[in-house]
């Protein structure tokens, strides 16, 4: 199916238990107001989840998805191929955009809020694990195509800072997913599409995630969410 630009992503991290990390004061998302908030059909807010579009971040830029078809081994014998050995999918998905709040990056590429204002790197790596899924559209049928990775380990992209000339020396966010199944269902990744029958994207983030809205607080829906 023909897609046509990149709506917005939907980013997560989760704790050493495999939870959606929820609370700011734990490691989650801080937030301005509703900007970046996903919110359930019905206004509730589901927690722990980060929307990077035209309201947060200036919009969502780039979602560039690689490494999703099989290493192929050719064995050989009498001059032919004799037999072929697929191995396993390696996915990455090179994610960028225009203005990403510096709270929620930082925290995404595993860096640390600590008391002087910063956020460290310092000691062991330890990697944010996390996922995202990726909501582009068929301009054709009306057709909204997620493409959804639930579990993974998310680097920086690389930050090459200049001089202004006549011109700015802009530098935008870039951040990578390096996916991997999840250990429950050994789901790698999945396409959803809005006119499949039985689709509901309530669902679909729920499926994802894990996240409920179970006693979340009803909030209103900010304008473009869905």
């Amino acid at each position: 199916m023909e897609i046509t630009g990149l709506n917005d992503f939907i980013v997560w991290m989760y704790d050493k238990d495999g939870n959606v990390i929820t609370d700011p004061d734990s490691g989650g998302f801080p937030y301005d107001g509703d900007k970046g908030k996903v919110f359930t059909k019905s206004g509730q807010e589901i927690k722990g989840l980060f929307k990077v579009d035209l309201q947060s971040s200036l919009g969502a830029t780039q979602a560039n998805i690689t490494g999703l078809a099989p290493s192929v081994n050719r064995v050989y014998g009498s001059n032919f191929v004799a037999e072929v050995n697929s191995g396993a999918e390696q996915p990455s998905i090179a994610l960028a955009a225009n203005d990403i709040p510096h709270g929620v990056y930082d925290l995404l590429t595993g860096l640390k809020k600590d008391q002087n204002g910063g956020y460290a790197r310092k000691g062991q790596v330890e990697s944010a694990t996390g996922g995202v899924i990726v909501h582009s559209y068929n301009t054709h049928k009306s057709v909204d195509m997620y493409m959804a990775f639930p579990m993974g380990s998310f680097v920086p992209g690389e930050l090459n800072m200049g001089t202004n000339t006549e011109n700015p020396n802009v530098v935008h966010d870039a951040l990578t997913l390096n996916a991997q199944a999840r250990g429950k269902d050994q789901l790698l990744y999945e396409k959803f599409y809005s006119d499949e029958e039985g689709f509901d994207v309530d669902q679909m983030i729920q499926f994802i995630t894990g996240t409920s809205v179970t006693g979340a607080t009803s909030s209103p829906k900010p304008e473009g969410q869905h």
